[in-house]
C-alpha cells in the first residue's frame, strides 16, 4: 500500500532534507580544512628535510567562520598568548607547535612559523639601546648599581640580529638578590614595561614582558596560589621559551597526521560534529 501523504510526513520529509544539507555544509567546510591541515604537514616536512626559514602566513578573512571554527576546533589551544603593541596585535599558538593564530586589528589569519615575523621585529627595533637613569638616584639604593652595571655589560655582547634558539641567555634572578624595598621600585621603575607581553600556562604561570630596553625581558613565574616562585631579567633577543625550534617539527608533523587521520575518518562517516 503507498504511504499516505499528510502535513506531518511532508514536515519530516521537509526537516531529513534541512539535516541533509547542514551535514553537506559539514562535510564540506572538514574537506576544505583537510585540505589545509595537509598542506601545513607539507610544509613542515619539507622544512623538516630541507633546513631553512619557516614563516608562511594563511589569510583566514576570507574564509567561513564554520571553516575557522572546525579548523581551531581540530587544532586545539597551545600554552602561549603574545599581546603587542597595546594589544592591537594578538597571537596563540595552538596545540600544534609552529602553527599561531593571529589577530592583527581586524585581520585574522594563521601564521605557520617557530615564532611571527613581527615578534622579532618588534623586539629589534622596540626600545633603548641600554638602561638610562637620572642622575639623582633615591636613597636606600643597595644591589641595584651592581645589577645595571652587570646588564649593561652583557647587553654590549648581545647580538640584536640573530636569534639563537638553543642559546642560553644570560639572566639575573633578582628573586635571589639582596634587593632593598628601594631597589624594588627602582628596577621597576626603570625598567618599566614594553610593547611585548607573554604568557605562558602549564605547571605554573608564567609571564615574560619585554622591558623599556632593547634585549632585555623580565620573567617572572607564580604557582597556582599566586606565590611568585621566580624573577629575573633576561638578556637576549628574545627568551627561547617563547618560539618553537627545529626539534619541534616532528611533534608537529605527528599531530598534524594524527588530526587528518581523524578528520579523513569522519569525513567517510559523516559524522563531522
Amino acid at each position: 500500500m503507498d504511504n499516505v501523504i499528510s502535513a506531518s510526513s511532508i514536515l519530516e520529509a521537509g526537516k531529513q532534507a534541512r539535516s541533509f544539507v547542514r551535514d553537506e555544509k559539514k562535510v564540506a567546510v572538514a574537506r576544505e580544512a583537510l585540505e589545509w591541515l595537509k598542506a601545513t604537514r607539507a610544509l613542515l616536512e619539507k622544512t623538516q628535510r630541507d633546513g631553512g626559514g619557516l614563516h608562511e602566513v594563511t589569510d583566514l578573512n576570507g574564509r567561513s567562520d564554520e571553516f575557522k571554527k572546525f579548523l581551531f576546533d581540530t587544532l586545539e589551544s597551545g600554552e602561549i598568548r603574545i599581546t603587542m603593541d597595546g594589544g592591537r596585535i594578538r597571537m596563540e599558538e595552538t596545540g600544534v607547535p609552529t602553527l599561531w593564530r593571529m589577530l592583527v586589528g581586524q585581520q585574522d589569519m594563521i601564521v605557520t612559523a617557530y615564532i611571527p615575523e613581527v615578534v622579532l621585529r618588534f623586539s629589534r627595533t622596540e626600545g633603548a639601546d641600554t638602561i638610562v637613569e637620572p642622575e639623582k638616584k633615591p636613597d636606600g639604593l643597595f644591589a641595584t648599581p651592581a645589577i645595571f652595571s652587570e646588564l649593561r655589560s652583557q647587553l654590549r655582547h648581545c647580538d640584536m640580529t640573530r636569534f639563537d634558539p638553543h642559546a642560553i641567555p644570560h639572566a639575573v634572578e633578582l628573586s635571589r638578590e639582596p634587593l632593598s624595598p628601594a631597589d624594588k621600585a627602582y628596577i621597576n621603575e626603570i625598567l618599566g614595561e614594553g610593547s611585548i607581553h607573554v604568557q605562558m600556562q602549564g605547571f605554573a604561570k608564567s609571564t615574560i614582558t619585554q622591558t623599556r630596553v632593547r634585549g632585555l625581558w623580565r620573567s617572572k613565574i607564580l604557582n597556582n596560589a599566586g606565590r611568585e616562585l621566580l624573577d629575573q631579567v633576561v638578556v637576549s633577543p628574545l627568551p627561547p621559551e617563547i618560539p618553537s625550534t627545529p626539534d619541534d617539527l616532528a611533534e608537529a608533523v605527528k599531530k598534524l597526521s594524527d588530526m587528518i587521520e581523524w578528520v579523513e575518518i569522519d569525513i567517510s562517516r559523516g559524522a563531522i560534529g
